[in-house]
């Protein structure tokens, strides 16, 4: 049953990097000629996806699914 907080969470995790990747390539890359907003929209994307994955594990947490543990 936890499978269907932990692996959105995950998912989640890795188009985080996977944006954040897209928006250091184009910061790097373009020559601003065409189209001088995408490093914006990648890192736009990064931040929502952000938002979604705070979501996640608040509702993970709420649920009873998520568990803190001491380290």
């Amino acid at each position: 049953m936890d499978i269907f907080i932990k692996l959105p969470v995950i998912l989640v995790l890795i188009f985080i990097v996977v944006s954040l990747f897209q928006g250091m390539y184009y910061l790097a890359k373009d020559d601003g000629k065409n189209d001088r907003t995408r490093v914006v929209k990648a890192l736009t994307i990064r931040i929502v996806l952000s938002f979604v994955l705070f979501t996640l594990l608040i509702l993970g947490y709420l649920s009873g699914i998520l568990q803190p543990h001491g380290v």
